[in-house]
């Protein structure tokens, strides 16, 4: 009995020194277990943590390594490894965009050194004369055309891409490469198409846009002709001649604005006459119909004009019947010669539906003119009542169902590649009546020409082996694609 009992006081010992021991080493992990997870957090944030650096830009030798490692993955890799690239450099955007606005500073317009004001509504007629260069005309708003608030004015640029003294860095000589786009990520314009929902109408739509014709063809070389129906775009710099604004059209909010504006910057020759100019401080100034531009200053007189933030949303811009900025869709010659275009195309029908059977949102605007659906915010040329059954309003999204495989196994040239896609991936957006069909648009080779310099969309095509007469190339779209099978319109975007 005295051994049992020994034995049991010695077993109850060790179980109480046994828990004891447990009892401390939990606690020691409960306690360190803060301070590993704030570690940890603190870890990742550090890992996660972008800052603001210069954007990347590839060389030649870079961009086709590039393309050769892209042709080397499936359709599924090629868009995983196209959203990581879009990611990283939407957070390094994000980061300059956080670097500029601490400290935050007042935006200051180049122009007067002052504050830039908010344009106020001045009521009166337009003057029949521009003002004296030293006392711009009051801001009016425009009656004609949907207004909105006052754009938020475009952030300086946390790096300077170009040489020149203008809107990060370009203007003529230091154009915008071919890794440069228009407007935020968020625009609708630079949002991907994919996955988008297809309109239950679809298929009746694309027989009647298909039924006015295949898509056209698209000409380089018309710079200064009466067929230059593109939209030139000149980068101005400070030291730039001043250039007072006046509508001849409807008055509108930039009536009387001066800013600078390259001297030997021209309008579009043919009858749109479309002109953009964007200006050191950021903002895209769109004119249709220029009438009257004076050497070395003066009065820039036009139709109908407007303005909207080079980093904005793209939409707003006064001078396209759908109201897109002039930049917005436009194929430039350099993602042309790099053979990628990561944006949105600006596509142009026949005519536009005068109805709201499109629905989601469509509207039709007043007398004369056509529906339209965002982000379209203005009609155009109406469809005559027997062929408006099954068009589309102003603002539709476009889109070629094919996958990146399907496109490169099509017997067509690469550039031709480069704009399907374009299509596929972002769609298309329809901003404008005119021509007998279906066209996209080249911006204007006057950007280049105008400055004595080769339009180097007129070179990418002799380069490119594409038939040319009289210093004119065409570029045959349609041929190759089977549009009937792949075009399809998909419902607008969210706002």
């Amino acid at each position: 009995m005295p051994a049992s009992g020994s034995v049991r006081v010695v077993r109850s010992f060790a179980v109480v020194l046994c828990a004891a021991l447990v009892a401390s080493l939990l606690g020691l992990v409960v306690a360190s277990r803060p301070a590993g997870a704030a570690s940890a957090r603190a870890g990742a944030a550090a890992a996660k943590t972008v800052k603001c650096t210069p954007k990347k830009r590839l060389t030649a030798t870079q961009r086709r390594a590039r393309a050769r490692k892209l042709a080397r993955m499936t359709s599924r890799q090629r868009t995983a490894f196209k959203r990581r690239e879009a990611r990283r450099e939407a957070a390094r955007r994000k980061a300059c965009r956080k670097a500029r606005r601490a400290p935050a500073r007042e935006q200051i317009d180049v122009l007067s050194g002052a504050p830039r004001p908010s344009p106020q509504p001045v009521p009166g007629p337009v003057p029949s004369s521009p003002p004296p260069a030293t006392t711009p005309d009051p801001v009016q708003p425009d009656p004609e055309v949907p207004t909105r608030p006052d754009p938020k004015p475009p952030t300086p640029p946390a790096r300077r891409a170009g040489t020149m003294e203008g809107w990060d860095g370009y203007g003529a000589g230091s154009w915008p490469g071919a890794d440069w786009r228009p407007y935020a990520d968020s625009s609708p314009f630079n949002r991907l198409a994919a996955g988008g929902e297809v309109h239950p109408n679809s298929a009746a739509i694309v027989r009647k846009v298909l039924g006015w014709g295949q898509p056209a063809n698209m000409v380089a070389g018309g710079s200064g002709t009466s067929s230059d129906y593109g939209h030139p775009t000149y980068w101005s710099q400070p030291t730039d001649p001043l250039f007072t604004l006046r509508a001849t059209g409807t008055p509108n909010a930039i009536q009387g604005t001066r800013i600078p504006i390259p001297d030997a910057a021209r309008a579009a020759a043919g009858g749109d006459g479309h002109m953009t100019v964007v200006t050191p401080a950021g903002w895209e100034y769109d004119f249709w119909q220029v009438s009257s531009k004076p050497a070395g200053g003066g009065t820039l007189s036009f139709s109908i004009g407007g303005r909207i933030p080079i980093d904005g949303d793209g939409l707003d811009g006064k001078a396209t019947a759908s109201l897109f900025g002039n930049l917005a869709g436009i194929i430039r010659a350099p993602e042309m010669a790099a053979g990628e275009i990561d944006h949105a195309l600006f596509i142009v029908l026949k005519c536009s539906s005068a109805t709201t059977a499109f629905g989601h949102g469509t509207v039709v605007g007043p007398a004369g003119q056509s529906a339209y659906v965002w982000p379209a915010t203005h009609g155009a040329s109406r469809c005559p009542a027997a062929e408006d059954v099954n068009a589309p309003p102003l603002g539709a999204r476009l889109q070629l169902a094919m996958s990146d495989d399907e496109i490169a196994a099509l017997d067509v040239p690469q550039w031709k590649k480069t704009i399907l896609t374009a299509l596929a991936h972002y769609g298309g957006y329809f901003g404008d009546t005119g021509g007998s069909g279906f066209g996209l648009m080249f911006e204007s080779g006057a950007t280049y020409t105008a400055f004595g310099v080769t339009d180097p969309l007129v070179t990418f095509a002799a380069d490119s082996g594409l038939p040319g007469r009289n210093g004119l190339f065409t570029f045959d779209v349609a041929s190759g694609v089977d549009w009937a099978r792949y075009l399809r319109v998909l419902v607008p975007p969210t706002r």
